[in-house]
């Protein structure tokens, strides 16, 4: 302890104030530690880390043991095991791991904020690039975790689409929600979309895996020695068809992306970033495109000018109630396997919505035709 912290600690008497005081001293201290030991690996780093924050809760420490190292195996398994290989790249590639691995903005939420503190705490020994946090911003990763994660129910889906058709027909949110609610495709399928791979004549469109390029799906390719093959063709409804249509006419900028491709989405700089596309889907599923959002008018308190409100939905409850929404309508499990790229036990869990008797009653008929005539 310093002499100048012991007087000061002599002055004071507000609790708060010492908090204050010893808080910044150990901030200090921790500055003026070595800040270019090449032996420090991030493993190395984030024990040293934890260990100095044994007074927060065990909540939050748990969280801490769960989140950081995932970043650190993160970078190990692209050959990054000290601070000096963390890369915006890096950041930007671990960013898009989460979205594949988890459907939630909350869960997402919680690993970009832990492991950002962390970088941050790095950068203050100049171990890393204040860059490299500032990726894992919530808004710069399009992040809303006080959107709703259930389902969007059909009515609702129907009114949505209903007044974006005659009041934003073509628009980026028209067609993207289109799309969406027809094909539940994930919003990184939606980003790996070109052109291309667009067939009105056909009405259909191509999900490929293409890491080299830029876009990653899901799944990936067999080829890749993925644990499923997310490359699939995709059919689309009339409506979805025309959406497009109007909006590749009307809306997308004629751009391409860094790799000479043409994405399906646009905006003036090339390939839109998931986390616009989330905020796209955030937009076109606020309050103002219903009369009457959960049953009830919105209480007022939306900012008219933002693009979030509490009653939007994340980009997986419309995948969520895509998928449920076909299922209830007569699509079996065997298709919708293949439609969504999810595996049957998912689908048995997450997504069928019939019970038990309404699933033996759905199958009953094919049953008896498959019985042998003996």
């Amino acid at each position: 302890m310093s002499s100048a912290l012991a007087e000061a600690l002599a002055q004071a008497d507000d609790p708060e104030v010492i908090q204050q005081l010893l808080a910044a001293e150990i901030t200090s201290d921790e500055s003026a530690e070595s800040t270019n030991d090449p032996q420090s690996t991030l493993s190395d780093l984030y024990q040293r880390y934890l260990n100095r924050r044994t007074d927060r809760s065990p909540a939050t420490r748990a969280q801490y043991k769960r989140t950081i190292p995932t970043f650190v195996d993160f970078a190990a398994d692209h050959g990054i095991t000290h601070p000096h290989g963390i890369t915006t790249t890096l950041i930007d590639e671990f960013a898009d791991e989460l979205f594949d691995a988890y459907d939630t903005d909350a869960t997402i939420a919680t690993y970009t904020k832990n492991v950002r503190a962390w970088l941050k705490w790095l950068h203050k020994r100049n171990l890393c690039d204040e860059s490299t946090y500032t990726l894992l911003d919530k808004q710069e990763l399009g992040l809303s975790p006080r959107a709703r994660d259930e389902a969007l129910p059909e009515s609702e889906a129907r009114q949505i689409l209903s007044k974006l058709r005659t009041q934003r027909r073509g628009s980026e949110l028209h067609a993207i929600l289109e799309l969406l609610w027809n094909t539940g495709l994930r919003i990184g399928e939606v980003r790996a979309l070109d052109v291309s791979d667009y067939r009105p004549e056909v009405a259909d469109v191509s999900i490929q895996h293409r890491p080299e390029t830029g876009t990653r799906i899901k799944n990936g390719s067999a080829e890749d020695n993925h644990p499923g093959d997310g490359e699939r063709l995709t059919e689309l409804k009339p409506s979805v068809v025309k959406a497009l249509n109007h909006y590749i006419r009307h809306q997308r900028h004629d751009v391409t992306d860094e790799y000479g491709r043409e994405p399906l989405f646009t905006t003036r700089r090339g390939r839109p970033s998931r986390s616009t596309l989330r905020r796209w889907v955030y937009e076109a599923t606020s309050c103002r495109w219903r009369e009457n959002p959960d049953g009830d008018t919105c209480d007022g308190s939306c900012d008219a000018r933002s693009n979030i409100c509490p009653h939007s939905y994340y980009p997986h409850a419309i995948r969520r109630g895509a998928i449920v929404s076909q299922l209830s309508n007569g699509l079996s499990r065997g298709k919708a396997k293949e439609r969504f790229n999810v595996s049957i036990p998912v689908i048995e869990k997450h997504y069928d919505p019939r019970s038990k008797p309404e699933r033996k009653e759905d199958r009953a008929e094919e049953v008896r035709q498959a019985w042998p005539d003996i």
